[in-house]
């Protein structure tokens, strides 16, 4: 049985880069088609999808001791985004319906959240390498 040094944090975290950094790139399309007659922004969401697969801190701790038993929790490579066709109510003449502040909004935010969980991962990596070099 091989031994996870990372644990469940380190496949959290990184899926949620994974996640933050396709949004980034959804954004950015959006931005990008600001000018785009006819463009319908799009949006990812993927928090739902997230919580369904954090274990419930209330709940037994339960062990899948065989591949046909169905698993205690989610996987979190299991996660999928959902791209969602941003419908507006008035959409400009030219039929797109970018609202460019609102992305700018999005994107500053995605942003933040992007490098909070970046340096989250950063110090699980600095207490690793701490007790590797303390190990010696």
């Amino acid at each position: 049985m091989a031994i996870n040094i990372f644990g469940s944090s380190f496949s959290l975290l990184s899926k949620v880069l994974d996640l933050r950094s396709q949004r980034h790139s959804v954004i950015a399309s959006n931005l990008a088609n600001v000018d785009t007659p006819g463009y319908k922004a799009v949006h990812v969401a993927f928090e739902d999808e997230l919580k369904k697969a954090l274990p419930e801190t209330n709940t037994l701790n339960l062990a899948k001791t065989h591949t046909e038993h169905i698993p205690t929790q989610g996987s979190f490579d299991d996660i999928t985004p959902v791209v969602i066709k941003q419908g507006r109510h008035n959409p400009r003449p030219d039929g797109n319906t970018v609202d460019m502040d609102k992305e700018f909004v999005k994107m500053s935010k995605n942003q933040m959240m992007y490098s909070a969980v970046a340096k989250i991962l950063g110090k699980k990596f600095e207490g690793l390498i701490s007790a590797i070099r303390e190990g010696k």
